[in-house]
C-alpha cells in the first residue's frame, strides 16, 4: 500500500508539471505573437529603422503613441481653457519689457529676460503646463537665486546670479522644462510627479520684483535639456503635433 501510495503521488507531482510546462509553452506562443505585432521604430546612422523586440538585447523603455500625443500637448499655466495667444492678449503688459528676450541688466552687464511675464493677481493657482509632469527643483526661499548669463561691452559671456524668490520647475515628456518664478506659496516637493489639475504654486510678489515696482505676475520660463531658456513663444503658441497621424502614413512593412 505504501509502495501504491508513492507511485501515485509521484504521478500526481509529475502530471502537475507537465500541464506547468504546457500552460507555459501555450503562454510563449502568445508573447511570441504578440511580440510579432509590436515594431520599434528608432534612429541609427542617419537612418530610422524598424526592430523586432525580438532583436532588442538590453533593457528598453516603448512609449505609446497615445502617450506623447497627450503629455506633450500644453494648457495653460492657468489651466483655465486659455491658448497661448489668448493668454499673451490678456496678461502681458508692456510688449516691450515683458516677453522672452527684452533687456535686462545694465550697459556694463547687458542680459535678456529668460522668459514671459504673466500679470495675474496675486495668489492665482498655477498648475502644469502639460498633463503629466515631475517636479525637478523646488525653492521657497523668498530670495532664492538662479545663475543666468549677461554680456559685457566686450561681448564676453559671463554668469551672475538674479532673485527668481519662491520657484517650482517642472519636467514635461517631450523633455522641456517650465520655471514658475516669484511664488508666494509652493505646494510641491522636488520628485514628485503632478498632473494637469495639481495646483504646484499661487503666484506672489517674491524675488527681485519685490523691489521693482512691479505687480504681482507669473515669470514662466522654459528650458531644454542643456539648461538653455528659449522663448515660449517659439514652442506655446503652435498647436500640438500628432504622432498618431504621422504613423497612419508611414509604411510599417518590412
Amino acid at each position: 500500500m505504501k509502495t501504491d501510495a508513492k507511485f501515485l503521488i509521484k504521478l500526481a507531482i509529475f502530471i502537475v508539471m507537465l500541464l506547468i510546462i504546457t500552460i507555459d509553452a501555450f503562454v510563449i506562443q502568445y508573447m511570441k505573437k504578440k511580440l510579432d505585432n509590436i515594431t520599434i521604430i528608432s534612429w541609427q546612422d542617419s537612418t530610422m529603422i524598424k526592430v523586432s523586440p525580438k532583436a532588442i538585447k538590453e533593457p528598453t523603455v516603448l512609449v505609446s503613441q497615445e502617450f506623447i500625443d497627450k503629455f506633450n500637448d500644453y494648457k495653460s499655466p492657468f489651466n483655465d481653457g486659455m491658448n497661448f495667444n489668448e493668454l499673451i492678449e490678456k496678461y502681458i503688459h508692456n510688449r516691450w519689457a515683458d516677453h522672452y528676450g527684452c533687456g535686462r541688466g545694465t550697459a556694463e552687464k547687458k542680459r535678456i529676460h529668460e522668459g514671459i511675464d504673466l500679470f495675474v493677481t496675486e495668489n492665482t493657482p498655477v498648475y502644469p503646463l502639460a498633463d503629466y509632469g515631475i517636479i525637478t527643483e523646488v525653492s521657497d526661499n523668498p530670495h532664492f537665486l538662479v545663475e543666468v548669463d549677461y554680456k559685457t561691452k566686450d561681448s564676453s559671456v559671463h554668469q551672475m546670479k538674479i532673485e527668481y524668490g519662491k520657484t517650482v520647475r517642472i519636467l514635461y515628456p517631450e523633455g522641456i522644462e517650465s520655471i514658475y518664478t516669484h511664488l508666494n506659496e509652493v505646494f510641491v516637493v522636488a520628485g514628485q510627479e503632478v498632473n494637469g489639475n495639481t495646483v504646484v504654486a499661487l503666484t506672489g510678489l517674491t524675488g527681485n520684483i519685490k523691489n521693482s515696482g512691479k505687480a504681482s505676475h507669473l515669470h514662466l520660463e522654459l528650458r531644454d535639456s542643456n539648461n538653455k531658456s528659449f522663448d515660449p513663444r517659439d514652442r506655446l503658441r503652435f498647436n500640438q503635433g500628432s504622432l498618431k497621424f504621422f504613423l497612419e502614413h508611414l509604411n510599417m512593412g518590412e
